[in-house]
Formats: structure tokens, C-alpha cells, sequence
């Protein structure tokens, strides 16, 4: 108990500043305690990765090809590198697949039948993840937009925050190399990272080479479904392109991965 006239306050719980915001907050003591189990290593390299993505420059990005072009092997690599959100309408649509929700339920029949899903189970999608903190700096959409009515909804939905897209990398291959390479793909559910056991095989047989998880080969995967798809996207995605035409950076995706990945950041 304070003798004295003028008491300090009583202790309090320490005030950390967020400084992700602008004002003073409590952060979250279940995420503080989390930390503590967290090397001090690893949190240094984290903040200096933090630190160099805020020299970034933000960049809007589409990713546009066929099924098996390699948009699911570039994207990650390029996504770090230049500290964007990778955003796969496919990998969001199976995800609401799995988790059995009414616009997973409608997914499904579509890709089942190998087509192409539609706008109105898309676009609301996008629109939420554009607003995550990892897109601060912008992203790689791959699987969207699809038509030119996306395209148009695209161009909308970011010119209300007085933004457009900055660049549309076309990775372009034959369709009959298509099918060996999506034959043959094998995925990483957790990150997304694809690889392909007649171009690009795991290190170990059927695992992930960071994590050593088990890869998946997706049920879609079938060169009957493959067809159907590539007709889709002829039809459809390629005016996309005529679209963003003064936009459009068209790579040959017949490569070296390195060699792709080396043009695609000339091109941005």
C-alpha cells in the first residue's frame, strides 16, 4: 500500500506497441507465448525479411496458361522473391470442396466435369483474399481471371482503390506436351509447390522436398478431363489476353524452369 500523497500507479500489464498499426494495443498473449517457443534466430530473419519487403515495389500480377504450364512451379519462386500473395482460384475452390460448403458442393460438379467454374462462385472469393495482409504488396492471381466478363469485374474491384494490373505473364505450350505434364503432376496440398515425375520429381519419391510430406496427384488430373479444360481455356481465357493486351509478357513455358523463372523477372 502507497504512505505517500502522490502514489504511482499501480502496476500494470506492460503496454507492447504494435507496430503494424498506429496506435498502442495489448498484442495477443497466446500469440506471445507462441513465440517464445520460436528461435531467435529464426525471428531475426523474419523481421529482416519484413524489413526488405517494405523496400518492395507493389506489383499486380496475372498468370495466365493452359493446365500443366508450369504457373504452379513459377508462382511460389516468384511470389517470395518479390513478396507477393500467390493466389490459385483452383487451390481456394478445392478448399471449399473439401470443407463441404454449398459453393464447395457446386465447385465440385463443375470440375468433375471438367469445365471451368463460374463467375458468380469465383469472383466473391478473390475479392476476400485481395484484402489479406500478405497482399500488401500485391500478388499473382493463377487460375483468374478466366474470361473477359473476370477480367472486366477485376479491373473494377482494384481501380476502387485507384489501382490496375501491372503485368500478365502468358506462359505458352503446346497441348500435347500438356498432357504428359499433367499426367504426371504431383502437388504439395500444404504450399502448393508442384512437381512432376517425368520433369521435375521430388528428391525423395511421392515427398514434399522441404517438409517431406506426402504429395497428392490431383483426381482432376486425367488427360480426358485435361481435354476438355484445354478446349475451355482456348476458347475463353485466351481474348483475356487480348484484353490486357499493352500488358501481356508471352514466355515459351517448353524450358528450364530456371530459364522461365529468369525471363518472367526481366518481363516484370
Amino acid at each position: 500500500m502507497c504512505l505517500y500523497k502522490h502514489c504511482p500507479e499501480s502496476p500494470r500489464t506492460p503496454t507492447i506497441r504494435d507496430t503494424t498499426h498506429t496506435k498502442t494495443a495489448l498484442l495477443d498473449p497466446v500469440k506471445m507465448a507462441s513465440l517464445t517457443k520460436v528461435a531467435t534466430s529464426e525471428l531475426v530473419k523474419e523481421l529482416q525479411r519484413r524489413a526488405a519487403c517494405e523496400q518492395k515495389n507493389e506489383r499486380r500480377t496475372i498468370f495466365v496458361g493452359p493446365p500443366g504450364c508450369g504457373k504452379g512451379t513459377q508462382a511460389p519462386i516468384i511470389k517470395d522473391e518479390y513478396c507477393l500473395c500467390h493466389l490459385s482460384t483452383g487451390d481456394m475452390l478445392r478448399d471449399a470442396v473439401k470443407a463441404g460448403t454449398e459453393m464447395g458442393i457446386k465447385a465440385k460438379a463443375i470440375m468433375d466435369a471438367g469445365k471451368l467454374v463460374g463467375d458468380d462462385v469465383v469472383v466473391g472469393i478473390i475479392a476476400e483474399a485481395l484484402t489479406a495482409p500478405d497482399c500488401a504488396k500485391g500478388f499473382i492471381l493463377d487460375g483468374f481471371p478466366r474470361t473477359v466478363g473476370q477480367a472486366k469485374m477485376l479491373d473494377s474491384l482494384l481501380a476502387k482503390e485507384g489501382k490496375s494490373i501491372d503485368r500478365v505473364i502468358n506462359l505458352e505450350i503446346d497441348d500435347e506436351l500438356l498432357v504428359k505434364r499433367v499426367t504426371g503432376r504431383l502437388v504439395h496440398p500444404g504450399s502448393g509447390r508442384s512437381y512432376n515425375i517425368y520433369f521435375n520429381p521430388p528428391k525423395v519419391a511421392g515427398k514434399d522436398d522441404i517438409t517431406g510430406e506426402p504429395l497428392i496427384h490431383r483426381g482432376d488430373d486425367t488427360e480426358d478431363k485435361l481435354r476438355t479444360r484445354l478446349q475451355e481455356f482456348h476458347a475463353k481465357t485466351t481474348p483475356v489476353l487480348e484484353h490486357y493486351k499493352s500488358k501481356v509478357a508471352t514466355i515459351n513455358a517448353d524450358q528450364e524452369i530456371n530459364t522461365v523463372t529468369s525471363i518472367i523477372r526481366k518481363s516484370l
